[in-house]
């Protein structure tokens, strides 16, 4: 019995450090105890995230059908501008956590400046041509007139924080490399919150608050997100201290410009392919009628939600890749990856059960609709089985791009997207007639090819000789 308060007690102790995140520096000791730290600030970090998205989805549920598929697509498109946030991520995250790992924080900081000054500009750029365009970016992904009309101002707002969300994943990115994922979890944390109170009050109305209805979400999400900026930014410059901002680091400097940009561009088009896809999918499934794209995009929503915590686990394996490698410690690298995967595939197997068991009744919380409920509901089961493939695909991925073999993860999800997934998804589902039933399972094989090829690529070894 006291052996058991004892190992308690111990692990209550790992898990408040790791949320405090005292420690950034995972070169040395126990794999276990780092694959720990890191991995429980960033699985909370990404619940967050995916609370956030679940929330907008129960309020904006309630209005009805079409507000679900304006979100659905407003959100399909920011997901690929978000990719160029996450491509300046991934960039970041790999050159810090070498820097950090080669003990260098002044050089780390003037890469964190650098990918700072590029998001900024990149992400302005995006928002102008998405505002301009917003009702023909609408109606390209299927909405009919009524559905771009009722969409218009909401497309607006959200497009008009796009600034917002590549500056929120850049800086979240920057402090992962650092090895403070902590950071990362209480921006959201704080962001979550605040969108949960204003969703509420400004959707329904409050008070002298007026019901906004679905623009009253944008306002929330806005909102919310300039709230977590803000917090980062003050963090960043008055409170982080493993990465060294002075005059000098505020300089322009094109050697690493160019070089996170070499590494952007890989990122970003390998998280275009994901996205683009996404997009490309919903116009595929708009074909089949509005029942089964609302009942996809509702799926999906919850998908996103059980999701984004594993992704926090394959972020803590991507960060001990990339300082161990910084370190020259390629077979602590390698030991982390496959401890972490094993950790991962565990997690998403409970997840997998649990939506196998009780995806139906978890739909029914989100939509009225019988026909839209039954179509999420099959996509889920369809889905639950490509969980136990997700597990070591996410932290084989952003294991291999910290490592700076970003190329490698792109061309391997051509392979899944673009190769598989969307000519398979519209011959099942269109040209053979399969329906919602066709798409779902094209879905599902395209997740095992991309699991096939992760294992293939890893066990050869060669990442570890990638110089960034």
């Amino acid at each position: 019995m006291n052996a058991v308060l004892v190992r308690a007690r111990s692990i209550l102790t790992l898990f408040k450090s790791a949320i405090a995140g005292t420690e950034k520096d995972f070169t040395s000791g126990s794999v276990n105890r780092a694959t720990f730290l890191l991995s429980v600030p960033s699985m909370l970090e990404l619940a967050m995230e995916s609370l956030f998205v679940m929330v907008d989805l129960l309020f904006v549920s309630s209005l009805g059908e079409r507000a679900i598929t304006i979100v659905g697509i407003v959100n399909s498109v920011i997901i690929i501008f978000h990719s160029v946030a996450m491509g300046l991520s991934i960039a970041a995250t790999a050159i810090i956590s070498r820097r950090i790992g080669e003990k260098k924080p002044r050089t780390a900081g003037l890469a964190a400046m650098q990918a700072i000054y590029l998001g900024v500009t990149i992400s302005v750029l995006f928002s102008i041509i998405s505002i301009t365009f917003n009702r023909s970016i609408l109606q390209l992904a299927g909405a009919s007139p009524e559905l771009v009309q009722e969409g218009d101002l909401f497309s607006r707002i959200m497009f008009g924080c796009i600034l917002l969300v590549v500056m929120r994943v850049l800086l979240n990115g920057i402090f992962r490399g650092a090895g403070n994922a902590a950071m990362a979890m209480r921006t959201l944390l704080l962001s979550n919150a605040v969108n949960a109170v204003l969703c509420a009050v400004f959707i329904f109305g409050l008070g002298p608050v007026p019901a906004f209805g679905l623009v009253g979400a944008a306002i929330a999400t806005s909102i919310a997100n300039i709230v977590g900026v803000g917090y980062q930014c003050w963090y960043f410059v008055k409170v982080e201290k493993l990465i060294t901002i002075g005059k000098q680091q505020l300089m322009l400097v094109p050697g690493i410009i160019q070089r996170l940009c070499k590494l952007a561009a890989s990122g970003t088009v390998q998280y275009l392919i994901p996205s683009s896809s996404r997009f490309l999918m919903i116009i595929i499934v708009a074909q089949l009628g509005e029942s089964v794209l609302a009942g996809y995009i509702v799926a999906n929503r919850i998908i996103m939600f059980t999701v984004l915590p594993a992704w926090g686990i394959a972020n803590a394996a991507g960060v001990l890749t990339g300082q161990n490698l910084g370190a020259g410690q390629p077979e602590r690298a390698e030991q982390s990856v496959w401890k972490t995967g094993v950790f991962n595939m565990c997690f998403l197997g409970s997840i997998a059960l649990f939506l196998l068991v009780s995806g139906e009744s978890i739909v029914h919380l989100f939509t009225r609709e019988q026909v839209v409920a039954q179509n999420a509901a099959l996509y889920l089961r369809y889905m639950s089985i490509a969980y136990f493939f997700f597990g070591y695909t996410m932290v084989i991925s952003r294991s291999l791009n910290a490592a700076g073999a970003v190329n490698v993860v792109t061309l391997m999800y051509v392979l899944m997207f673009y190769v598989t997934q969307l000519p398979l998804a519209w011959f099942l589902g269109i040209h053979a007639d399969r329906g919602a039933q066709g798409i779902f399972i094209a879905i599902l094989v395209s997740e095992m090819v991309l699991a096939a090829a992760c294992l293939i690529v890893f066990r050869s070894g060669k990442w570890k000789k990638v110089k960034i």
